[in-house]
């Protein structure tokens, strides 16, 4: 039996991300999902980094072990936002969250190294969202993971959708720290994906609630079944967590 976990949902109370965590768990139990990792909402990943990250670990702690709190922390906070990290990796928090769009900021520049090498101490891998803006591109998370060889970074929706063409280079190039999550990714998309790395490097997510779980979990799986992709469907997912990929 596949354990599936989705890589990556929000809850929030605002605008596109408006989902509280009973209705995550009935989407979940639609769909067949066991677990899902969640993040902070759109104004918690820019501006209100330790609330959010509160907020977030409180709301999974009735949930019978089904949510995995992510946190996230702005590079702009500097020193702050590397002692928010520790903390809210004490609290909980499994995945760092960034998002450059949000927090205003290049995935090349260095404003985010001393961020990222904190994630790196701690063990905790990094999903990165990338696509429709130019502050993060997949080849900009190529770079930045390759100056931070100890950091695992996730590539959130592989660029979808502006940055699809670039994804055939994106594989060759990536380093072994890079993993790949397919949120946002067309399905036929991600089935040619799957033919250029290896299966373990791919990682199911569904995006909730800008995504219904369901929907996207069908569509996934007529190209890639699932009863024969369990690594993509959650054991990928899983170790990272785990801190035993590499």
């Amino acid at each position: 039996m596949v354990q599936i976990v989705d890589a990556y949902c929000t809850l929030g109370t605002e605008r596109e991300t408006a989902l509280n965590p009973a209705d995550l768990l009935r989407l979940m139990d639609q769909a067949g999902i066991d677990r899902a990792i969640v993040a902070p909402e759109d104004r918690e990943i820019a501006v209100e980094n330790a609330s959010g990250n509160r907020r977030v670990v409180g709301l999974v702690s009735e949930c019978e072990n089904r949510l995995i709190p992510a946190c996230t922390a702005n590079p702009w906070y500097g020193r702050q936002a590397c002692e928010e990290l520790r903390r809210a990796v004490a609290d909980g928090g499994r995945l760092l969250v960034l998002a450059p769009a949000l927090q205003g900021f290049l995935l090349t520049d260095e404003l985010a190294d001393p961020l990222l090498e904190e994630a790196g101490r701690l063990r905790v891998p990094v999903y990165v969202h990338t696509g429709p803006h130019s502050s993060a591109s997949p080849t900009q998370l190529v770079l930045m993971a390759e100056r931070h060889p100890a950091v695992r970074f996730i590539l959130g929706h592989c660029g979808s959708t502006d940055y699809h063409h670039d994804m055939p280079a994106v594989f060759r190039a990536a380093p072994k720290n890079v993993w790949f999550e397919l949120s946002l990714v067309r399905p036929w998309a991600a089935a040619g994906y799957a033919g250029l790395t290896d299966p373990s490097r791919l990682i199911f997510g569904s995006a909730a609630p800008r995504n219904h779980p369901a929907y996207e979990l069908r569509h996934l799986s007529q190209y890639l079944p699932v009863a024969d992709n369990p690594l993509i469907y959650g054991e990928n997912i899983i170790r990272l967590l785990e801190g035993t990929a590499s």
